[in-house]
């Protein structure tokens, strides 16, 4: 094959990945849709089933993926599953941090509570609060979420800290001492407490990457 037939060819290509592209973007632009207007039709079922589907098609902007997951947290709110709501609108507000609540959407009693929980102090306390009940699993969504939503540099460094913590206590010692060498990026004069500097497990560890700066 000559040099101008296979550069020929591979605009062909590029031309034909493109279109794919476009078709697939919309596609789920269209299933987004779909699934809203079931939303608004009070078919949650269906509704939750049609959005799932529009984020697995991929080629969905960050506003149209925010969307999709904070009607997905309101479905599980609606459901009474809390947890399962708070997740989606984490992946929401990840995907766009300029997500918000309408008037209408935030006067709800179940989700709006639980939404405007999310924003980053709020997170990093509930994080904090999860840690001291032993609730690791939940606390690292919290602290992470705190950090993904910015909070100031020493409340971060105190996330990262706590994070550390909980990844030491599962013999995640790697992940572990990244979260501590981010926390030590954001607060060099960050220090444990006593009683967590002579924890057996991170303490050690948190001192010798401390030395080590």
């Amino acid at each position: 094959m000559g040099r101008a037939a296979f550069l020929l060819l591979l605009s062909v290509l590029a031309g034909c990945a493109q279109l794919e592209k476009l078709v697939q973007a919309t596609k789920a632009q269209i299933t987004l849709v779909e699934g809203l207007r079931e939303f608004d039709a009070g078919d949650h079922e269906a509704s939750a089933n049609t959005l799932a589907s529009a984020l697995k098609m991929g080629g969905l902007g960050a506003k149209d993926r925010a969307e999709a997951h904070k009607h997905l947290g309101f479905i599980q709110c609606t459901a009474g599953r809390e947890a399962a709501c708070r997740d989606e609108f984490r992946k929401a507000l990840a995907a766009d941090r300029r997500t918000q609540l309408d008037a209408a959407e935030a006067g709800h009693p179940v989700w709006g509570p639980v939404f405007r929980s999310l924003n980053g102090p709020s997170a990093l306390s509930a994080g904090l609060k999860l840690y001291e009940e032993g609730n690791y699993a939940e606390s690292v969504k919290n602290l992470q979420g705190a950090i993904d939503l910015g909070v100031p540099d020493k409340q971060r460094a105190n996330a990262h800290k706590h994070l550390a913590f909980i990844h030491c206590s599962w013999n995640q010692e790697q992940v572990c001492r990244d979260e501590f060498r981010k926390a030590l990026a954001v607060d060099p004069a960050l220090d444990l407490a006593p009683a967590e500097a002579g924890h057996p497990v991170w303490g050690p560890i948190f001192r010798s990457l401390k030395a080590a700066r």
